[in-house]
């Protein structure tokens, strides 16, 4: 019997040779083995295409964690564009602080430079104060004593010294303590630049902002034993509201005062006004200015007046404050004081008597001022300083005037009643007919005659150098000035 056999499975074949009873159990045996390889290659498929499976689900299990790792991947972009952008503010910052260290140590240089320089001024102030023991005048001495302060909002006035034809005055601060404000320091002030131009009932006025206000004698340094007047923009301990700032008993945060000297508005009845353009309303004796400038007050106005002694003094206050001089004429200018006649309230000569919007406040034509009189014994009164129009009898006897030589303030009167505080205004104590002994350039016309006398303030076309803020001549008739409260 021939055996013949496959190539690669090794199966019996059948052949010719071979009787069928020998080949077929060799082609059952052939036909198990295909079977038996059959069922092995059904089972290695089975296990190959669950291995695909396992494999396409690794594949689409990758699939995902490649998309998570993409949109991660976005994420890590964004966080580097963020980490990217706060370096650069870093870095900015680290260049800003470099430069605020750069500025640091620049203002260090620069203290320390000032520490040299006030270790140079202390010095130098012993040498003045030694020099002064010994040869220097008690005058050069005072002014040698002056030294700089803080420059607080608080700021304030002292005459240091009386006499010398306009006296020696100096600002200080709340304690009285010396201060010397550059010109830019008044600008910025808020008091100071509070006061501005506004229309009111057609009227040209000057508002003026509520401030508090503090006389006192001055107990420790240079200026030991003089008194100060103290401004503020807020209320402190030991500060009341000027008295301008009072009505009726009761504070008010603004007054206004006529920008220009009173002029006539015309009507029936006539009002005063405050408009350029136009001459001062003159000739009239005192009620009736007054009633005129009362007569604004119709439909539905209210609060117009003339303007009285505290309003004056406000200003005088300011304006000397900021000049630190009590010659008007030299700081602010010589006014309308060299003529024959008035002119127009904004001429061009008047309008050099200016101060913070305020024109024509000497020269030109007398003021008539409200709320101060002499009565017929020769005593000052003064409106009480609440607002009330009162009067307040100061028993104070006006200094007189001789009928012939202009006098001069030498000394201010100090001094206080019920209503009423000499330290509200300006006015002398004792005068002189000396200008080399005055302590204010301006003409003082005191207490003429027994039958009483009403106030002028700033002198009209032909004073001169007698003319100024703080001129003043207690007579009978002239202009005036427009408030409103």
């Amino acid at each position: 019997m021939l055996d013949p056999k496959t190539d690669y499975l090794g199966l019996p074949k059948p052949t010719v040779a071979n009787d069928l009873r020998e080949d077929c159990p060799r082609i059952a045996t052939a036909l198990d083995k295909v079977d038996a390889h059959a069922k092995q290659t059904d089972e290695d498929l089975a296990n190959k295409e669950g291995r695909v499976s396992t494999l396409e689900d690794w594949s689409a299990s990758l699939a995902d964690r490649t998309s998570t790792l993409e949109v991660h991947a976005d994420g890590l972009d964004a966080d580097v564009a963020i980490l990217a952008g706060r370096a650069s503010a870093l870095e900015g910052k680290t260049d800003a602080q470099g430069a605020e260290l750069t500025h640091l140590e620049e203002e260090k240089a620069t203290r320390e430079e000032l520490s040299s320089a006030e270790a140079t001024l202390r010095e130098e102030r012993d040498v003045a104060f030694s020099a002064h023991d010994t040869s220097l005048t008690a005058h050069d001495a005072l002014v040698k004593r002056i030294t700089v302060g803080s420059l607080s909002p608080v700021i304030g006035l002292v005459c240091v010294e009386d006499g010398g034809g306009s006296g020696l005055w100096f600002n200080c601060d709340a304690e009285g303590q010396p201060v010397t404000p550059p010109k830019s320091y008044w600008d910025y002030h808020p008091i100071y630049n509070g006061l501005r131009r506004v229309l009111v009932d057609n009227q040209v006025m000057v508002e003026h902002p509520k401030f508090y206000y503090r006389a006192f004698e001055i107990s420790s340094g240079p200026f030991q034993g003089r008194r100060a007047r103290v401004i503020s923009p807020e209320r402190l301990d030991g500060f009341k509201a000027y008295p301008s700032f009072m009505k009726n008993g009761q504070e008010i945060d603004r007054w206004y005062c006529g920008a220009f000297q009173g002029t006539n508005e015309g009507g029936t009845p006539v009002k005063v006004g405050s408009r350029p353009g136009k001459g001062p309303i003159v000739n009239l004796n005192f009620p009736t200015m007054k009633q005129y400038c009362a007569n604004r007050n119709a439909g539905g106005v209210e609060g117009f007046r003339m303007w009285n002694a505290y309003h004056a003094g406000e200003i005088q206050l300011l304006a000397l404050m900021e000049a630190c001089t009590s010659d008007t004429q030299a700081a602010y200018g010589r006014g309308r004081v060299d003529t024959d006649s008035a002119a127009n309230v904004d001429a061009t000569d008047v309008s050099t008597a200016k101060w913070r919007g305020h024109v024509g406040l000497w020269g030109n034509v007398w003021q008539m001022v409200d709320g101060i009189d002499v009565a017929t014994t020769g005593k000052l009164r003064l409106f009480k300083n609440d607002g009330t129009e009162e009067w307040a009898d100061t028993g104070f006897t006006c200094p007189a005037y001789d009928g012939t030589n202009v006098a001069y303030i030498q000394t201010f009167k100090t001094g206080a009643g019920e209503g009423f505080d000499f330290d509200d205004i300006f006015f002398p104590a004792t005068t002189t007919t000396n200008a080399g002994l005055a302590t204010v350039p301006d003409g003082f016309w005191g207490r003429n005659g027994s039958a009483g006398n009403v106030c002028y303030l700033g002198a009209d076309w032909s004073r001169g150098v007698r003319a100024g803020l703080c001129a003043l001549y207690t007579n009978g008739s002239i202009g005036c000035r427009l408030a409103k409260v």
